[in-house]
């Protein structure tokens, strides 16, 4: 398979523009209002590498496949909330190289704001690594390049963009600065602020007070607390941990084992939904794209968290990071089947 853009070829890509232009236009029309969502965040070109297994330091294997895949956290959340509905803006910064010029008409083509996809000219387009397992498991090496240079400055240029901004969604591959500032602009207009605090750094409260979900995995929130999850009980713990530090809900989602939500009014685990798994490596990024869609649609919580938990295990069916993100109509119908057995 392959899809021509901006005269290159990007393999597996093929799926993300006539599939989503095709889901865009099914749902105008008939579909309530949302609140406008506004996502803050990178992009990456991904390089997977296809292993037999995990290999030990010093040691040489041989990759079975290579794959190339448009991918980043910021732009997967932002292109998972477009094939479901949202009224999504993305802000995000590419170099001024062959896959920069690429991942730009990618995202044009899937109708975010050109306006919004800055341009970096001294440094490369962000990539990664990602090394895959016949598991689905994957470990992954991150390069910021432009990504790195989106900065608080960049911000203050595009403030109009926040005005009437309902939900606001951003990850941790910007730098803290810029993460912080567009948080607190998003306060400022009253949005509901999503952060993905990935990859874990420990965060002052300054920058946890103006979270409203945080939405961690299991390591990243014992990274955050400094706690140890050894039994059961220990996650609401870790959990109770977060909303001391300052935000107002936490998401702590478990792969395999579900997720466990917390806030000062409620709390409940929700299983997972059982799938078999091809790669794992955008499921948080389905999960909180489709949580910020749902809160943009004020869903309730419980049922914001079955779509999202959805979104994620309908993505790990897939290899790739972007191809692999549902549509609408594919959740749906996913959520459908697996009515009751979760």
């Amino acid at each position: 398979m392959s899809e021509k853009v901006s005269r290159l070829e990007f393999g597996d890509c093929q799926v993300t523009s006539s599939i989503l232009d095709r889901e865009i236009q099914s749902m105008i029309g008939g579909k309530r209002m949302s609140k406008r969502i506004l996502v803050l965040g990178n992009s990456n070109v991904d390089f997977v590498f296809k292993i037999p297994r995990f290999h030990y330091p010093g040691e040489t294997i041989l990759a079975e496949g290579l794959s190339t895949f448009f991918g980043g956290k910021g732009a997967n959340q932002a292109i998972t909330a477009k094939r479901l509905g949202g009224n999504v803006q993305f802000i995000t910064k590419l170099g001024n190289d062959h896959y920069g010029k690429a991942y730009r008409h990618h995202l044009i083509k899937s109708g975010l704001n050109r306006k919004l996809i800055l341009e970096e000219n001294k440094l490369q387009t962000g990539t990664a690594v990602i090394e895959l397992t016949p598991k689905g498991e994957n470990r992954i090496i991150a390069f910021l390049g432009a990504n790195g240079s989106l900065s608080v400055n960049d911000l203050k240029k595009l403030e109009r963009h926040w005005s009437g901004v309902g939900v606001f969604a951003t990850q941790l591959e910007i730098p803290l600065p810029t993460v912080e500032r567009g948080l607190k602009m998003a306060k400022d207009q009253g949005a509901t602020t999503l952060l993905n605090p990935s990859p874990p750094i420990r965060l002052p409260s300054k920058i946890l007070s103006l979270v409203d979900f945080i939405v961690p995995n299991e390591l990243e929130a014992q990274f955050l607390t400094g706690m140890k999850w050894k039994r059961h009980q220990h996650i609401r713990k870790i959990a109770e941990r977060l909303l001391d530090m300052g935000v107002r809900n936490v998401a702590i989602t478990l792969g395999p084992k579900g997720l466990f939500f917390k806030s000062r009014s409620e709390e409940f685990w929700m299983k997972a939904f059982r799938v078999n798994v091809v790669d794992t490596t955008a499921a948080g990024d389905a999960f909180l794209g489709a949580l910020a869609t749902s809160l943009s649609e004020d869903k309730p919580i419980r049922e914001a968290l079955k779509f999202a938990n959805g979104a994620g295990a309908l993505s790990t069916t897939k290899l790739g990071a972007q191809p692999s993100l549902p549509s609408k109509r594919e959740l749906d119908a996913f959520l459908a089947r697996m009515k009751g057995k979760t």
